[in-house]
């Protein structure tokens, strides 16, 4: 099994805003996935997110030749959440459930066709 990280680090005048890690688990390209997405805090609300995703995408197309991206994000993350949903991603599988902290958290599987 394949686990290669590729990574994307956003910066906008000339400061770090973000940073995006995509994996892929086989042999080809044609499935990658969102790892982690992260922005700055004081940046968040600004779009930054949303355009790494975008860029992300393109990339994942363009270069790769992906024709799916698979993600998960947990419910309580309302933001990450929707902005997924802005740049197309779907929800196509049940939810994935970890047990944190004593509690369980549920975790939507999202994914886009490119």
């Amino acid at each position: 099994m394949v686990n290669d990280n590729i990574a994307f680090t956003a910066i906008y005048d000339e400061k770090i805003v973000g940073f995006l890690i995509m994996k892929r688990f086989e042999e080809s390209f044609d499935i990658l996935r969102f790892c982690y997405v992260i922005v700055d805090d004081t940046k968040r609300g600004n779009g930054y997110g949303k355009q790494m995703r975008i860029l992300a995408l393109k990339y994942a197309k363009e270069i790769f030749g992906a024709k799916k991206v698979s993600l998960g994000v947990f419910e309580c993350n309302v933001a990450a959440y929707n902005c997924y949903k802005s740049v197309g991603f779907k929800q196509n599988k049940p939810n994935t459930q970890y047990l944190l902290m004593g509690e369980k958290w549920e975790c939507p599987e999202l994914e886009i066709e490119l």
